[in-house]
């Protein structure tokens, strides 16, 4: 069994992520915290504690997280996932409120209490992870490991031909997570946009007739109507579906160790991350000292056992649950 804190902003793939952990029978999520990414810490607070309340795990404590990244100001991606961050699908109002800790001491709470077994699994803007790990140095050697989806090493970005959005979103907090010291794995663009899924995978899904299934269409549908088709895109990515499953599964994923830094000043390229695959200082020697890898990069992913995965994992436990 694998015990995941989810650290997110629901995000429409946020909402995929969540209801694939929530399903599949060898995860126990401990925890979730939001984050303001997607869309504002108000709204992706609230979606977290619906998308629970949906899938009828208001069990798992939400806990409201930063509200702004650390320095620069707040960017969001409501161009993509809607006004209200899942694609303007009314979710059923909130049936529990968000716990009382914020979500920096949720973490540190979490991994401190349970030393050697949390993964902390990060869909988001690194803000909270920064703020937990500044506050608490600790968490780097109790946590079990750090999955993060973000980055972009050997391929274009998506917010920048240079960044990935959740690294471009706070860059100055990825650059304090990165440099840590905690196992850290990056699930990046690099394999998350091999992970394409079409409309009528999602339709086939939502044949279950489960309210969890349904909603997953009606958000992807107004993916594909509102954002993919308009822009000649094909399918849609599993961005951070990947990351849970890589932290249940990561046989899913070819790794890599490499030392990754984060692009902070420059005008064209913030939030880049730059990646040495060989030793940093056989690139230049003035790197030699403290430059060691610090990821576990993704390299190559099964594509095709990864979506039958995620889409046998959905259908039975929400097909299960009707019955």
């Amino acid at each position: 069994m694998t015990r995941l804190i989810i650290d997110t902003d629901p995000g429409i793939d946020d909402a995929l992520a969540l209801f694939f952990a929530l399903a599949a029978p060898d995860v126990q999520l401990e925890a979730v915290t939001s984050v303001s990414g997607n869309v504002s810490v108000d709204k992706t607070t609230r979606n977290a504690l619906s998308l629970l309340d949906l899938a009828g795990r208001s069990d798992v404590p939400v806990a409201r997280g930063a509200e702004r990244p650390l320095l620069r100001p707040a960017v969001y991606a409501d161009y993509v996932h809607g006004r209200n961050g899942v694609g303007d699908v009314e979710l059923p109002e909130p049936q529990h409120s968000p716990a009382a800790p914020h979500a920096v001491e949720m973490i540190i709470q979490t991994i401190l209490g349970a030393p050697g077994e949390i993964t902390l699994v990060a869909l988001g803007p690194l803000t909270n992870l920064a703020l937990a790990v500044r506050r608490e140095p600790r968490i780097a050697e109790a946590v079990r490991e750090v999955v993060i989806m973000g980055g972009a090493l050997r391929v274009p970005g998506n917010v920048s031909p240079a960044a990935e959005f959740n690294i471009y979103a706070d860059p100055h907090a990825a650059q304090i997570v990165f440099s840590a010291g905690w196992p850290l794995r990056l699930v990046s663009l690099d394999v998350t946009q091999q992970t394409v899924m079409a409309r009528e995978q999602f339709a086939t899904l939502a044949r279950t007739g489960h309210p969890v299934t349904r909603t997953i269409q009606a958000m992807t549908d107004y993916y594909y109507d509102q954002f993919a088709g308009p822009r000649g895109i094909e399918g849609l990515s599993m961005h951070d579906p990947l990351c849970v499953a890589a932290a249940v599964h990561p046989d899913l994923i070819e790794w890599r160790r490499a030392y990754v830094e984060i692009e902070l000043t420059g005008a064209l390229t913030a939030g880049a991350t730059v990646a040495y695959f060989n030793r940093a200082e056989d690139v230049d020697p003035s790197l030699a000292e403290g430059h060691t890898a610090n990821i576990l990069a993704s390299v190559g992913v099964d594509r095709e056992r990864f979506v039958a995965l995620y889409l046998e994992t959905l259908a039975s436990a929400y097909t299960a649950q009707e019955q």
